[in-house]
């Protein structure tokens, strides 16, 4: 059954940015670990619904990683969305690029 007033989360869309390194694995690019260790304290702040990166080749760590990866999270509205985003320290240091968008969840468990 469709939820006319389900609930709505908010999508961050991660690329790569000006200061992305061609040719080096996602996790091995310089700054990596700033962009982990917030995408944790978010988690722990229980904002994050899902989060990770792209995948050529599944299994994890032992697959293959592709450039980019998508988090989607709650937010009070879009310009808090925004904020969370954008407050992302490899998106300030121009690792990684964001587009933010809200997502209106009509089937959901």
């Amino acid at each position: 059954m469709i939820d006319e007033n389900g609930p709505h989360y908010f999508v961050a869309f991660q690329s790569p940015g000006p200061n992305w390194t061609p040719g080096v694995q996602y996790n091995a690019q310089p700054g990596f670990f700033d962009h982990v260790g917030y995408m944790t304290a978010l988690h722990e702040k229980g904002l994050t619904i899902l989060s990770g990166p792209w995948m050529r080749k599944a299994g994890g760590l032992n697959g293959v990683l592709d450039d980019g990866g998508m988090t989607i999270f709650k937010a009070a509205d879009f310009e808090e969305a925004s904020k969370i985003a954008t407050d992302d320290p490899t998106v300030k240091s121009g690792l990684l690029n964001v587009e933010v968008k809200m997502m209106w969840v009509p089937f959901h468990g």
